[in-house]
């Protein structure tokens, strides 16, 4: 097995058969060098990761620090232990992704409330408390303190990852999904057929916003009107691109979407729009 890429310390990807591996092990990469080969006796966990996956991975790392990568490593091996799951190697990437932009945000106070944190809570206790676990982890290694509403974000990652779940009114989720990608790709001209980590991020918290209407709960609004009248001006398209999103979510799914979950959709698209 030979080094192709050192992040740190403990933290390569290397090359066997062919095939690559993110390897990681206390002191893997210490004083090693590209093409050097691994220390087997060094290697903790492997995992690999598929064409779009590597993609999708290699882009990550190359503008996120690696010590996100071994936070979402930590709590995904955490839920694998105490919950007894299997989970799919995506949430490296998804999870890793998600920490990272909530860390920046934060760093500008910009910390946005999660609207299903109550049903995440009281539905997916175990993936919650995983998630309180998470926090204490984060502010040990980053020294950032986060609200109990990150908890339930992650939470919602471990539920999504998890092999063999059956998310309930997951053909109703895709099909939202779906149907809010269509009107994003027919206004802005785009196409979420090669997957980046932008719409992949958005499509993440399309299923979240969709399992949170099939549940039907309303919350009390967060008083974001000065932020949805900064969002719908970061673009010429987007006040019609919600407009027509508010109109089939309200004809498709008998859902009136509030102007907060409105701000954390446009949020989303602008990412993908602004590029």
């Amino acid at each position: 097995m030979k080094i192709v890429r050192i992040y740190n310390n403990n933290v390569v990807v290397a090359i066997e058969d062919g095939k690559e591996y993110v390897v990681t092990g206390n002191g893997i990469g210490f004083q090693r060098k590209v093409n050097d080969k691994v220390d087997k006796t060094r290697i903790e966990k492997m995992y690999t990761f598929e064409d779009q996956q590597k993609k999708q991975f290699h882009e990550l790392l190359n503008r996120t620090p690696i010590v996100y990568f071994q936070i979402a490593e930590a709590i995904a091996n955490k839920a694998i232990e105490e919950l007894q799951i299997e989970l799919s190697n995506q949430i490296f990437i998804s999870l890793t992704d998600h920490l990272w932009y909530a860390a920046d945000r934060k760093k500008r106070n910009l910390e946005i409330p999660n609207l299903m944190h109550d049903e995440i809570k009281s539905l997916y206790k175990d993936e919650y408390r995983i998630g309180l676990w998470a926090l204490r982890l984060i502010q040990a290694n980053l020294g950032i303190q986060f609200s109990k509403d990150e908890a339930s974000y992650i939470a919602m990652h471990i539920v999504n990852a998890t092999v063999g779940n059956q998310v309930r009114d997951a053909k109703r989720i895709v099909a939202f999904v779906k149907d809010v990608q269509t009107v994003i790709e027919n206004v802005f001209g785009i196409s979420f057929a090669d997957e980046s980590l932008d719409t992949s991020r958005l499509s993440t918290h399309l299923k979240f916003l969709a399992q949170h209407i099939f549940v039907k709960e309303k919350k009390e609004p967060l008083n974001l009107d000065q932020m949805y009248t900064l969002m719908i001006n970061k673009h010429e398209k987007m006040e019609l691109c919600v407009e027509n999103i508010f109109d089939i979510v309200k004809l498709n799914y008998h859902y009136t979407l509030s102007k907060d979950e409105l701000v954390y959709l446009m949020i989303h698209i602008n990412k993908i729009v602004s590029l």
